[in-house]
């Protein structure tokens, strides 16, 4: 009676297991199937972007809030799911900010895929409770994007790419370096890999773009708007007012920094030179031209907020640029410094530690060197800073001659565009 008592358990033990095992190995065959694996998942069915895709999802996927420490709590990450079919390649797009809207990138256009974007973590609406800054870090974010790829992945079993543009193509390099067999491709757009708080090569590429002839025409626009300040100002002040603009720092430096920051986003943005208006133009054509080259909501209270995260990072861990005034240092009131740090935005300023986690990335990322495309235009102030080949057989590094941040694989010139094109095909298709 026992060894038939003690078989009966076996064979219900054994049982039990082959049930449990087809449980566990049960096939996913549709999205919705893969939802259905975590309980209490938020998800909402919303309107595919394009005709590209069949359905999408908005989806708020529970992220610890330290991955080496669970228990110390989690937050929601906001990310959006167009499915196309589970055959076709997957793209997945690592915002470095908030990511508040679905859309087709470039890239899943290009390949035909299924696409995931992921909002950053701080930024918007994948926010934890309480911002404790220590856990926004690289490492972190990283960890996000390899457990959002791990899950998917039980799906979506053809070839993966990462991608992003500027922060994003940042972000996207972070995590092939610490997880370079998460996905076949990374394709960063016009992305920096800052080695410094404040990177040398960025100082010198604003002395050796364009001819020193129109930097000149650059520094001469700058002049004038200083020195015809008192006559400018009370346009600043109207505009601010009109633009409920409100800056902590007072309307002087507002105004300083604006002009200040004028030849880099010249550049980064791909102005033309012919737009700069003579040195005797009337005020308010000079003052129109400054407020559409140089943002002046940057330096503003309300974007300071909203972009808090990213001054944190910057001044951690990613580096960030300084201005030198140089010949403009008379004509300054504000700022007295021969360089002016943007660490006056982050939170900690001047206080923050920076960590030079970007050589111990480049480090790990030659090491394995992986599958790479870097979209980098050559007039872009960031490009002076983009990810470099040294050690990286495998990453092609696509310069558009004269370009800017706008770049683009669409708008690089075409025998550059069809060796792009066509490495994507071989390496996801």
């Amino acid at each position: 009676m026992n060894n038939i008592l003690f078989n009966m358990r076996h064979l219900l033990h054994f049982i039990g297991c082959l049930l449990t095992l087809q449980a566990c190995t049960k096939t996913i065959n549709t999205p919705e199937q893969l939802f259905a694996t975590i309980e209490n998942m938020e998800i909402e069915e919303i309107q595919a972007d394009s005709a590209l895709f069949n359905k999408a999802w908005l989806i708020r996927f529970e992220q610890p809030l330290d991955h080496n420490n669970p228990n110390k709590g989690s937050f929601k990450q906001r990310i959006w799911v167009s499915h196309k079919n589970i055959n076709a390649p997957m793209v997945m797009v690592t915002e470095g900010y908030s990511a508040n809207r679905n859309y087709t990138s470039e890239l899943a256009k290009l390949v035909e895929s299924n696409q995931i974007i992921v909002e950053h973590r701080y930024f918007s609406d994948s926010q934890p409770d309480t911002l404790d800054w220590t856990y926004l870090t690289v490492e972190q974010a990283a960890n996000d994007h390899h457990r959002i790829i791990q899950f998917f992945k039980q799906l979506y079993t053809s070839k993966w790419a990462t991608t992003g543009v500027s922060k994003g193509g940042q972000t996207a390099i972070f995590h092939r370096a610490l997880f370079p067999n998460d996905v076949d491709l990374s394709v960063p757009y016009v992305a920096p890999v800052n080695l410094a708080r404040e990177d040398q090569r960025i100082f010198d590429f604003f002395n050796s773009v364009g001819t020193s002839e129109e930097r000149q025409v650059i520094t001469n626009f700058q002049k004038v708007i200083l020195e015809k300040r008192d006559e400018i100002m009370p346009l600043f002040i109207d505009y601010a007012e009109r633009k409920n603009l409100t800056f902590r720092m007072g309307y002087e430096k507002a105004f300083e920094l604006v002009v200040l920051e004028y030849p880099f986003s010249f550049w980064q943005w791909g102005s033309k030179m012919e737009s700069i208006p003579s040195l005797d133009a009337p005020l308010e054509v000079l003052f129109d031209h400054l407020s559409k080259g140089s943002d002046i909501a940057y330096v503003s209270d309300q974007s300071w907020e909203d972009i808090k995260p990213f001054f944190y990072q910057a001044y951690k861990e990613l580096g960030y640029y300084a201005y030198v005034p140089g010949a403009l240092k008379p004509l300054l009131k504000g700022f007295s410094q021969d360089t002016i740090s943007s660490s006056m935005f982050a939170p900690g300023g001047d206080t923050l530690k920076f960590i030079p986690t970007m050589h111990t990335l480049m480090t790990k990322l030659q090491l394995h060197d992986p599958q790479i495309i870097a979209i980098i235009g050559e007039n872009d102030p960031w490009g002076a800073t983009s990810i470099n080949d040294k050690g990286l057989e495998n990453t092609l590094r696509a310069v558009a001659p004269g370009s800017s941040h706008l770049t683009r694989i669409n708008n690089l010139p075409d025998p550059l565009k069809n060796e792009v094109i066509l490495k994507l095909k071989e390496t996801l298709n």
